[in-house]
């Protein structure tokens, strides 16, 4: 299926950029020109990542935090609501 029509990507392009180290939109661009022209196909770019990065056990790096992995401020979750809940 592509991914990107722009560059032509498909989505095994994407699974093999981040398959070799790509772990974010801007990364996959440089890599394969996927999603570094219009910008329509950057959320499917970013959910191949996730899925990668699901299915491989490891976590995807925040973007936010450079070279940390996604903290509980940045992934949705608040200091408040974890504290809440315990």
């Amino acid at each position: 299926m592509y991914v990107c029509l722009c560059a032509g990507a498909t989505s095994a392009t994407v699974k093999e950029v981040v398959a070799g180290g790509a772990c974010t939109s801007k990364q996959v661009a440089a890599a394969c020109g996927a999603g570094g022209d219009c910008g329509r196909c950057r959320r499917t770019v970013r959910a191949i990542i996730e899925q990668h990065f699901a299915a491989t056990a490891t976590e995807v790096p925040c973007r936010q935090c450079t070279g940390r992995v996604f903290c509980q401020l940045h992934a949705g979750g608040s200091r408040r609501s974890s504290a809440r809940a315990s």
